[in-house]
C-alpha cells in the first residue's frame, strides 16, 4: 500500500493538476506532430513536382535540340547533293 503524508484534499488536487497538465502536453506534442507531418507532406509533394517539372522540361529540351541537329544535318546533306548534281 502506497503511504502518502500530504492532506487527501491537497494530494487530490495535486494529482489532478498533473493529471491535466499531462494531458494537456500530450495534446499539444500530438498536434504538432500532426502539423510537422503535415507540411513534411506537402514539401515533399512540391519536391516530386518539381522533379516532375524539370524531367518534362529536359526531355523537351534534348528533342528541340536533336530536332534542330536533324534540320542541320538534312541542309548539309541537301547542299551536298546539290553541289554534286551540277
Amino acid at each position: 500500500m502506497p503511504v502518502f503524508k500530504m492532506d487527501r484534499d491537497d494530494l487530490f488536487d495535486s494529482l489532478i493538476r498533473n493529471h491535466l497538465y499531462v494531458s494537456l502536453y500530450r495534446s499539444f506534442v500530438a498536434s504538432l506532430t500532426s502539423e510537422n507531418a503535415a507540411r513534411m507532406a506537402s514539401m515533399e509533394a512540391a519536391e516530386k513536382h518539381i522533379n516532375d517539372r524539370l524531367d518534362e522540361l529536359k526531355r523537351i529540351y534534348n528533342e528541340e535540340r536533336q530536332d534542330q541537329i536533324t534540320s542541320e544535318l538534312l541542309d548539309i546533306i541537301a547542299g551536298f547533293e546539290t553541289l554534286t548534281q551540277q
